[in-house]
């Protein structure tokens, strides 16, 4: 375990006989953030450098991740074996207590690292997700019988083992396959019949395996042959319930929400369609606010409300994704924890709310200030390259970021370097952003897509 260290969290000054003064500022509370690297993520990192003038800051960040950079944002920086967390807790706390003392706060910004939430919240008595949390919050099957009991309408579901046989039986093609431990969209896919399941099923395993070997849940939830399981369910659609000039033609939204005074906040309701129902599930989009109907958007508050009162002010945020229909929305998934990818800037510059900022105060037991300022229209768009492949050119960015409605833009994959489609890997190669609050959606759209014909990767086989 490796510790790195940039400054004190206080500051002292010398009187005029030279000696050591007062402590002029009260000690700055102390807040671990635990982190997963992504390239999306460059914004909580910018952030959280910001907050260090209020807070001092300690990334909690796996062993094995280069820290190079991340280490010049926060003020120290604690490398954990995440793969182990379990077994390793009482180490990982003796470390922590060495380099900051007790904790103020805890938050966490990746779905890998809510099983250390956990752990360390009981540790130092903070608010925080509970062990149920995890069960429930980082396995789909679980999550989907949870669900269930809530009386929240999700697909009819199996777990798969050895009983493909029984699953063809029990549920009606096409289906669709997920890793129980897995995060967004990695690895879901679809399947239209036995034959396709039994002769891609292995193959996908494997690859999970391999993907989810340093997951703390791996050891915990594997199967009696030692692999991630899956969760099969029968496919669903969604309704597109609004006019749009996207191609996207299966309609999704994506519910931020937070839980504090016993009352249940939603920070945005994202839309966010995807362009068809598999054979893979890569998302494109996230447009803000919402555009469904006020009674799918009541639906919505009202479902994750339950889950949040059920599962206790421990679980304070949600990220919950839903399939949407003219009469209901279905459950896809939540998250114990903000939304990923660039949501956390959608949610900034639409809502002026701060994601990073409401969460150390609900951390900390403090009520969060939020915006009351109407939303502006705003959409965020992955940049994909066409194909997988090494990155040979990016074309168009000076074109697409010349309109007076362009907001920001990252690029994750640079020349040279591979970018990786589905099933292999749900991230896309960048992301750009639009917004107005003096512009239709129709128009915005429009905007975007003028961009996006500019804005392109090109890829050539490796």
């Amino acid at each position: 375990m490796k510790i790195i260290c940039n400054n004190s969290a206080f500051r002292r000054q010398s009187d005029s006989k030279g000696k050591e003064g007062m402590i002029l500022s009260m000690e700055k509370n102390k807040i671990l953030v635990l982190y997963s690297h992504n390239p999306s993520r460059l914004e909580h990192l910018r952030k959280l450098r910001k907050l260090r003038e209020k807070y001092n800051i300690t990334l909690v960040l796996d062993e094995n991740v280069d820290t190079s950079f991340q280490k010049d944002y926060v003020d120290n920086i604690l490398k954990v074996p995440m793969k182990n967390v379990y077994e390793d807790i009482d180490n990982i706390v003796r470390q922590i207590k060495e380099t900051i003392g007790i904790p103020d706060g805890i938050i966490n910004i990746s779905e890998m690292c809510v099983p250390l939430h956990s752990l360390l919240c009981k540790e130092f008595n903070i608010i925080g997700p509970s062990e149920e949390v995890v069960r429930i919050g980082r396995n789909k099957f679980e999550m989907r019988a949870f669900c269930k009991q809530l009386e929240i309408p999700v697909p009819k579901f199996e777990l798969l083992n050895d009983n493909i046989d029984q699953i063809c039986n029990n549920l009606t093609f096409p289906v669709v396959v997920k890793p129980t431990i897995g995060g967004g969209s990695t690895l879901v896919r679809r399947f239209n019949n036995k034959e396709e399941l039994i002769e891609n099923i292995h193959s996908l395993i494997q690859i999970a395996n391999e993907k989810y070997k340093n997951d703390a849940l791996f050891a915990k939830y594997k199967d009696k042959n030692g692999n991630v399981p899956f969760v099969v369910e029968e496919i669903i659609g969604g309704d597109v319930l609004f006019s749009t000039n996207f191609p996207f033609k299966v309609g999704e939204i994506s519910v931020e929400s937070i839980y504090y005074n016993d009352e249940v906040t939603v920070l945005a309701i994202h839309d966010k369609p995807i362009p068809s129902n598999g054979p893979y599930f890569e998302e494109y989009i996230w447009s803000t606010p919402t555009r469904i109907p006020i009674g799918l958007q009541e639906k919505a508050k009202e479902y994750v409300s339950r889950i949040h009162k059920k599962l206790g002010k421990g679980c304070y945020v949600l990220h919950t994704e839903f399939r949407t229909f003219k009469d209901d929305l279905v459950l896809l998934e939540f998250g114990a924890r903000l939304g990923g990818g660039p949501i956390y800037k959608s949610l900034v510059h639409s809502t002026k709310n701060d994601y990073l900022e409401i969460l150390i105060n609900l951390s900390m037991g403090l009520q969060p200030e939020l915006s009351k300022d109407k939303p502006i229209n705003t959409i965020t768009h992955c940049l994909w390259a066409e194909k997988e492949g090494k990155v040979k050119q990016i074309i168009g960015e000076p074109k697409a970021i010349w309109d007076a409605y362009y907001c920001e833009h990252q690029i994750y994959d640079d020349i040279g370097e591979i970018a990786v489609r589905a099933p292999k890997s749900c991230r896309s190669n960048g992301h750009i952003v639009y917004k107005g609050n003096d512009i239709s959606f129709d128009e915005l759209e429009r905007r975007v897509i003028k961009g996006l014909n500019e804005f392109k990767f090109i890829t050539e086989d490796e």
